[in-house]
């Protein structure tokens, strides 16, 4: 049978409590009781339902008794029941109790307690659960060339936990990648990026893997085949065209560095011309001032000298005590 209604604590809307109790009927509890958990640790695939059970021992009811599913702490607990009974009086069939998990994340990945209370009694079990994320077929394409050879990138997303990635050739021996690149999203996800250097293109192909830890599957990539002619032509070809543009752009860099330096000289010969002027103007307007300043001059004494002459001669003219001489 199951009871539903049953009140539970459901984050995010994910959690879908219900609690099995199988056994005799309600009040027929026995003074002792043991709590146990799976033995192996239960795995879910990302996005599929998972059940964590947790098992009375001997069986007898549950409904008097506290029931919570808990991660870290006893409280907030991810699934409490307390004081079941059954309304009306009818009988209250005994269970076991399970807690399912709905469109399992990856952040639900970890340990579980489950803890049975009656009183001052209680005993407590372990549910591990192991979240598994598989995507889809990892994607593999050349992102040019590099020491000699050509890079080859590896790329998938939506892991969990952290994937294993390997690289293969035809005959299925393992090739040596450079440093992989692993990134977390914010739902937890990995997103793994491995790059190779192919130097021997004679390998015909390569694969490339990426694996589940916990679950040891694995997606394989679609063979990505190195045709040697191909992309030495390809290089080969460019490398020409790649010269000659090259040289073309160096003569019309040329042509421009020339050009732009006959300007600057220009422009240099020009300032330098306006300031010989300048200086030509500044010294002719100095040279005009200090010469008028002479003619002032002189134009003054001169002026002084007629003064003083017409004084000396009125003077003369009256003679002494100032009478005029006949």
């Amino acid at each position: 049978g199951k009871m539903e209604g049953f009140p539970g604590f459901s984050p995010a809307g994910f959690l879908l409590p219900f609690l099995l109790l199988q056994g005799s009927a309600p009040g027929s509890a026995v003074s002792g009781f043991s709590v146990k958990g799976p033995a192996e640790p239960i795995v879910a695939l990302l996005g599929e339902d998972a059940t964590l059970p947790c098992q009375l021992s001997p069986e007898q009811s549950a409904a008097h008794m506290d029931i919570r599913w808990y991660r870290a702490q006893l409280s907030p607990a991810v699934l409490v029941f307390q004081n079941r009974q059954d309304p009306g009086g009818e009988q209250m069939l005994e269970y076991r109790g399970r807690a399912q998990l709905i469109q399992v994340r990856a952040s639900d990945d970890g340990q579980y307690g489950c803890r049975f209370q009656d009183g001052d009694l209680f005993r407590e079990a372990v549910v591990q659960l192991h979240v598994v994320g598989l995507d889809s077929a990892p994607h593999v394409h050349m992102t040019g060339p590099e020491e000699g050879g050509i890079r080859v990138l590896c790329s998938s997303g939506g892991w969990f936990p952290k994937p294993k990635v390997q690289w293969r050739d035809t005959a299925g021996v393992k090739l040596p990648s450079l440093p992989e690149s692993q990134t977390q999203d914010g739902d937890g996800l990995f997103h793994v990026e491995a790059s190779l250097v192919v130097k021997d293109s004679s390998m015909g192909n390569v694969t490339c893997s990426i694996q589940n830890p916990l679950s040891g599957q694995e997606k394989v990539s679609a063979p990505f085949f190195l045709r040697v002619s191909p992309w030495k032509a390809a290089l080969a070809g460019a490398l020409p065209v790649l010269g000659l543009l090259l040289t073309q752009l160096s003569c019309i860099g040329w042509r421009e560095y020339k050009a732009k330096k006959r300007e600057i000289k220009k422009r240099n010969k020009e300032s330098h011309e306006r300031d010989q002027m300048r200086s030509k103007k500044e010294m002719a307007l100095e040279t005009k001032g200090r010469l008028g300043s002479r003619a002032d001059q002189r134009f003054v004494g001169s002026w002084r000298y007629q003064l003083c002459k017409v004084d000396g001669e009125i003077k003369g003219a009256k003679g002494p005590q100032g009478k005029h001489r006949v």
